[in-house]
């Protein structure tokens, strides 16, 4: 079974993203800092990481950025999600190695086919990477 990991500051976002999600048979996590979502990353093997940009002490583009640099996790795909809908945020997203980008309020159908979309193309990838 897959397992998601769910990062944002807000209890509330959390909760919704959880709730949209519930139904899709992925084991859920969450973290309410970027600290605790790496200690998190440490101990599991995350399919997916929905990762929220602005957060106090780290945010997520600093989270992606310690992902990315790390041969553990730099695989793990990251969609952020975001209030924030400017271009350049949205560009950084991408530059430092999020595969996608979700503007809150999440839109549920966005929310489910991106999460299972990300998380088939990591058993995908898995999968080929075992085959060496």
């Amino acid at each position: 079974m897959s397992k998601i990991l769910i990062v944002d500051d807000v209890p509330k976002n959390i909760q919704m993203a959880m709730n949209i999600l519930k139904n899709e048979g992925h084991h859920m996590y969450y973290a309410q800092t970027g600290i605790k979502a790496l200690e998190l990353i440490k101990e599991n093997d995350f399919d997916l990481i929905l990762l929220d940009v602005m957060m106090p002490e780290m945010n997520g583009y600093e989270v992606c950025k310690k992902l990315k640099s790390d041969s553990k996790t730099s695989n793990i795909p990251i969609v952020f999600l975001s209030g924030k809908d400017s271009t350049s945020d949205i560009e950084l997203a991408y530059e430092i190695g999020g595969l996608d980008y979700v503007i809150k309020p999440f839109i549920s159908i966005e929310l489910i086919t991106k999460a299972n979309m990300y998380v088939r193309f990591k058993e995908l990838e898995d999968k080929f990477k075992n085959m060496d």
